[in-house]
């Protein structure tokens, strides 16, 4: 909460979103279910986000490619090393790119929707 709530003010200033998560089992406890539900109602629950499914979310379709190549050819002595860059990387991202990138998700399940779960990207 530290960080998110924080990042999640600046960016959305009250604006709409939808706080969307990867469900790792420590995502799942109870108590920072109750932190999503104090702080993010509407939330999507396990039970309305498709798991495993990287071409619905922006972080796998997009973001993790263009953070890959700020630092592709670089080499890393240590894996903290490697969390600098990527920081370093992250923090270069325009928030542009990231409003489009997000707003295209709906696009995307749409056309997942149309292709029945299967493979959508031919539709986009």
């Amino acid at each position: 909460m530290d960080n998110l709530l924080p990042w999640v003010t600046q960016h959305f200033a009250g604006g709409p979103f939808i706080l969307q998560q990867d469900w790792a089992p420590s995502h799942g406890s109870r108590s920072t279910l109750a932190v999503l539900e104090a702080h993010f109602p509407g939330f999507l629950d396990k039970n309305l986000w498709p798991a495993s499914s990287p071409d619905l979310n922006p972080m796998d379709f997009s973001v993790w490619g263009m953070l890959e190549g700020k630092i592709a050819g670089k080499v890393f002595a240590t894996v903290d090393d490697l969390k600098a860059a990527l920081e370093v990387a992250w923090a270069s991202i325009d928030d542009g790119y990231l409003r489009r990138t997000v707003n295209s998700v709906k696009k995307r399940l749409r056309a997942c929707v149309k292709a029945r779960g299967s493979n959508f990207e031919i539709l986009l």
